[in-house]
């Protein structure tokens, strides 16, 4: 059997009994953790420019834009709610792989909306596709061994995730199955710019990307046809686009090692490259008791891949940030929030926050340098290992080195901490969720295995009532 007909089986045959109980019950945490980040982010400038995106088109009221509560046809709920789930950048992240992807966020969306299209679609066969469609999404990312700051590109692959979840939940048989893999190949892109530059379309991508699933999905269901070999085809994405892969990264273990269970959970909303700083900040502040204010000096430690990346360079943006965009991937900027506060915000990302004297004046004595064993050991890690050095008035200085902050698959987060990241988020929500509310999703979420339909959720998703 070819290669690409091996993927394509895996998604159709996958069945609860096959897959184990943790990659389902990973699977919840992903969609409490989608939800929690679009709620968190309603009410960013990103978000309301989705909201006006969807708007501008006619079509069958469908599916509901999260928070909001408008009714649009499938494909732009999707891009909608898929930009607004990474609008703050807090949704989870797979890091084991060389350039890492927002397997979730990309996921979720898509299903919720297929559920909500199909109220026959029952929870635990939305779970099945979900871990299933996130498997294939991270095996291919992690096939792929070109690192993307290199090549500058970025995660393409994320268009065959969100096209095999809505294959199966669409019910496809094999062949069109096929079909809607090579049809997403026409859809496929990914490009770094945007993280260099700070671009919205560092959420906007998202959505695209998890629209283009869908629509892929739908253009096989009625009959368009694909490429059969959008893969390793003459001209398929590997040999035109990721010609350095490693299809032992793919295709071991597959439908038997479920790998959405390696994704990472993120306790702040920054890029995951920032976290073992923040996490080793937090814990020598926790145990010396030192404030913001004791601070001369802070050195972090890193390897030279994230030191000359775009959470670093180009310094004259990361150190003085005028943007949320810029600042959510500014390493000086959100270490140096993490030393005054204890901890990061979704609010530390607005406009005003950025000319906070005490958080500039720790950006001053911010130092970012190669750390030579870090970069030894982990040279191709996006998300580097953190050595932080803090010199405080008085002569005191403290060391740490952070390499699994929490979240990580060997520091796992649990279905609690997704339940008290919702409550977080709702705080900073377009819209108010009541308590009850809040705990009715979690609740609804956590027993998902045993609901015949999602419709309920939906109308636990919109706020203001």
């Amino acid at each position: 059997m070819d290669l690409t007909a091996q993927l394509i089986r895996h998604v159709i045959e996958t069945q609860k009994e096959t897959i184990p109980k943790e990659s389902i019950e990973r699977a919840k945490l992903s969609i409490l953790d989608t939800l929690a980040s679009a709620i968190g982010g309603s009410d960013d400038q990103i978000a309301h420019f989705a909201r006006r995106l969807g708007s501008l088109s006619g079509g069958k009221a469908e599916c509901t834009v999260w928070v909001s509560g408008e009714k649009l046809p499938a494909c732009l709920a999707v891009l909608v709610n898929a930009t607004t789930a990474r609008a703050i950048d807090f949704d989870d992240t797979y890091e084991l792989c060389i350039n890492g992807c927002h397997a979730s966020a990309y996921n979720v969306p898509p299903a919720l909306a297929l559920a909500e299209r199909d109220p026959s679609i029952t929870g635990s066969e939305l779970l099945i596709a979900l871990a299933t469609a996130m498997d294939l999404h991270m095996r291919l990312a992690r096939s792929v061994t070109s690192h993307s700051l290199k090549t500058g590109r970025d995660n393409i692959v994320a268009v065959w995730g969100t096209t095999a979840v809505s294959t199966k939940l669409l019910r496809l048989d094999e062949e069109k199955t096929r079909n809607a893999f090579g049809i997403a190949y026409a859809h496929a892109a990914g490009e770094v710019q945007m993280y260099e530059e700070g671009a919205h379309t560092v959420a906007l991508q998202q959505g695209l990307r998890a629209r283009s699933g869908v629509e892929s999905a739908l253009s096989a269901m009625v009959g368009f046809n694909g490429p059969r070999e959008p893969f390793f085809g003459k001209y398929g994405f590997y040999r035109a686009f990721e010609p350095s892969y490693d299809v032992d990264l793919l295709m071991e273990k597959l439908g038997e090692d479920y790998v959405n269970t390696e994704i990472s959970f993120k306790a702040w909303p920054a890029c995951r490259a920032m976290h073992p700083g923040i996490d080793g900040l937090k814990q020598l502040r926790d145990k010396h008791g030192f404030k913001g204010e004791d601070i001369v000096s802070l050195e972090l430690g890193v390897n030279r891949l994230v030191a000359e990346s775009y959470v670093v360079q180009p310094r004259d943006q990361k150190w003085n940030p005028k943007d949320p965009v810029v600042a959510r991937f500014s390493l000086p900027y959100v270490i140096s929030v993490a030393a005054q506060h204890g901890r990061v915000g979704i609010n530390d990302f607005r406009p005003e926050a950025f000319e906070d004297p005490a958080v500039r004046r720790i950006m001053a004595v911010t130092k970012i340098e190669v750390d030579p064993e870090i970069d030894r050991t982990h040279g191709l890690h996006q998300n580097s290992p953190t050595a932080v050095t803090v010199k405080l008035r008085g002569g005191a200085e403290h060391f740490i080195r952070i390499d699994k902050p929490f979240g990580h698959p060997d520091n796992p987060a649990s279905l609690a901490d997704g339940m008290r990241k919702l409550k977080a988020c709702a705080e900073t929500s377009m819209l108010p969720f009541s308590d009850t509310q809040l705990e009715s999703i979690g609740e609804f979420v956590e027993d998902l295995d045993r609901r015949p339909t999602l419709a309920p959720l939906f109308e636990l998703l919109v706020g203001g009532k």
